[in-house]
């Protein structure tokens, strides 16, 4: 374990940074959307480039903060059985959890993955008034998916979660 502790700080830096630019672009999306607002109703000029370009930024603000939320414990879960069972019983059915979880991750990602590079290998554009490449955004889903995928494995291996904040229930 010790010698994948290196790739574990370069995974953590960029789920940080990724989280980071992530609230970056929720910012822009604010600021895109009042804009919108702005030109439409007071000049009576709508753009034809907001919302696509928020619908594109959304998808890559989910995808550039989920490794980080995972990575600190704070995807939504469901504590129901606290109140049933022994904290021995709890600690075994977060590790089955966290594995199952980091399992259908990874597999998510493989499967995104794939057909990220189909749409890059047909060179499938978006169906907007502002066209790009759609493997430019569905390359952010399995980053997404895969980081964290690797999260919940690692904490199904015995690493916590990097949070001092208890998860959302």
């Amino acid at each position: 374990m010790t010698a994948l502790r290196p790739l574990a700080r370069i995974h953590d830096a960029l789920s940080r940074a990724g989280f980071m630019l992530a609230a970056a672009i929720l910012a822009f999306i604010s600021a895109a959307y009042c804009y919108e607002v702005v030109s439409r109703y007071f000049f009576n000029a709508p753009t034809i480039w907001a919302s696509p370009l928020v619908s594109y930024a959304l998808c890559l603000t989910i995808f550039l903060a989920l490794p980080d939320l995972v990575r600190r414990g704070m995807q939504i879960s469901i504590d129901l059985h606290e109140a049933w069972v022994s904290p021995g019983v709890i600690r075994a059915l977060l590790r089955v959890t966290n594995a199952l979880a980091g399992v259908c991750c990874v597999a998510a990602a493989w499967i995104t993955g794939q057909q990220a590079w189909s749409e890059y290998g047909l060179g499938v554009l978006t169906n907007t008034y502002l066209p790009i490449p759609k493997w430019w955004l569905f390359v952010f889903i399995p980053y997404g998916f895969l980081s964290g995928g690797l999260y919940f494995l690692r904490q199904a291996a015995g690493e916590a979660a990097h949070s001092s904040e208890a998860p959302i229930s």
